[in-house]
């Protein structure tokens, strides 16, 4: 095999050079140039060798190793001493050369595998550093991730927490480090409890950048809301603000209103998938699903739903990646699962008793009364924590009636 992929400069007397070159052909180093002392140096700043030999009978070669690093600093220089008598390696070494051999009698035979073992060694080493490197640059990567993490933590408001009676309980699992799942909720100035889940497409840094700026606008909502007259012209505020940023990305969002004081339901939903599951009574149901994503269209549609609520509710809310872990294989089998989830821990029971009427039950053992509350319940339910890996980011969010556990 050839070594031509390696780029040699020999610096020697001519007589010299030329029987270095045919000694190193033999050994398919064809890529070999020779200069003598005077003329080294503009060619090695013309040719960058991969490697030099430099003969220590070659005009003032410690001057000269001195200035082939000051241009070349990782190069290999390797001494070839063809005046033995006269020999100053050590001093080569001291100035700089990477390695030697005394160019005499048999030793003449070495020549090519000193070559290759300097060559090899560089590389190693250059494979070494760059290694080095990108594991620093991962740390500090990572570093960043987590740092990003926590500000995203801080970010989102306290779990569990109640507003005017209504519990509020959230968990983000995600992908990466970063999440592109977000969570808020928050009182308006009218009294009544807002509440949102959004989903940025994508996960990792991107999307968990433009959670950050969805907190910034729903800050503002609280004076916004002042003109602003339903969930559907929330959703369209919000679209029109993300609009502006020119974002690359778009966001799914479900937006609630609760008014405590007439037991009421006020919903507009941005695309936002799975639907959101109202419990009351022993009833389960998706509340419905539409609308457009936001930051994608100029002029979107969506419509503001309302319900009643009885003394005694739960929501429940997730984002899409909560679809990866489920067993399921069809996305019917999966919503079904959900509901009867939902509605089970709503009804203080445990998913595991459905076993037999609905296949694919994650967990067929009764595991008594639930521990955690309705959240911690979900997240047994559907495997969170036992799946070895989360493909996208798993938001699971409930919001409770007064008396009742999220």
């Amino acid at each position: 095999m050839s070594d031509d992929k390696y780029q040699l400069l020999i610096i020697s007397e001519p007589v010299e050079a030329e029987e270095m070159k045919l000694r190193l052909a033999e050994r398919d180093f064809n890529a070999v140039t020779s200069v003598d002392y005077p003329n080294a140096l503009p060619v090695i700043c013309s040719t960058s060798p991969d490697l030099i030999l430099l003969t220590n009978n070659s005009g003032p070669s410690l001057a000269l190793i001195g200035e082939i690093r000051a241009q070349l600093p990782l190069v290999p220089i390797v001494m070839v001493a063809t005046d033995i008598v006269n020999e100053s390696m050590g001093e080569h070494l001291e100035a700089g050369a990477s390695d030697y051999i005394y160019y005499a009698g048999a030793e003449k035979e070495l020549l090519a595998h000193v070559v290759m073992h300097n060559l090899e060694s560089c590389t190693n080493a250059a494979a070494a550093r760059a290694s080095a490197e990108s594991i620093s640059m991962f740390q500090q990567l990572e570093r960043d991730q987590r740092s990003g993490f926590r500000v995203q933590q801080a970010m989102l408001p306290d779990t569990p927490t109640s507003i005017r009676g209504i519990t509020f309980t959230h968990q983000i699992y995600p992908a990466l480090i970063m999440s592109g799942d977000f969570i808020d909720y928050f009182e308006l100035f009218d009294g009544r409890v807002a509440f949102c889940i959004a989903d940025v497409s994508g996960h990792g840094a991107s999307g968990a950048f433009i959670t950050v700026l969805l907190k910034s606008l729903l800050r503002r909502l609280p004076e916004e809301f002042r003109r602003l007259l339903s969930s559907a012209e929330i959703l369209s505020w919000i679209n029109s603000e993300l609009l502006a940023w020119k974002l690359e990305q778009h966001v799914t969002m479900f937006f609630g209103i609760i008014d405590e004081e007439n037991n009421s339901l006020e919903y507009s939903n941005a695309a936002h998938f799975p639907g959101t599951v109202l419990c009351f009574d022993k009833r389960a149901n998706f509340l419905e699903i539409g609308g457009q994503p936001l930051g994608l269209y100029k002029e979107p549609v969506y419509r503001a739903h309302h319900v009643k609520l009885p003394e005694n509710y739960s929501i429940a809310m997730f984002s899409d990646g909560v679809f990866e872990i489920l067993p399921q294989e069809t996305l019917e089998g999966k919503e079904a699962y959900l509901l009867s989830a939902v509605k089970s821990r709503h009804l203080g029971q445990d998913t595991g008793v459905m076993e037999g009427v609905m296949k694919g039950v994650m967990k067929g053992e009764m595991k008594g009364e639930m521990k955690g509350g309705m959240l911690d319940g979900l997240v047994e339910d559907f495997g969170v924590l036992s799946a070895s890996t989360i493909p996208d980011d798993i938001a699971v969010f409930t919001v409770a009636s007064a008396g009742r556990v999220g």
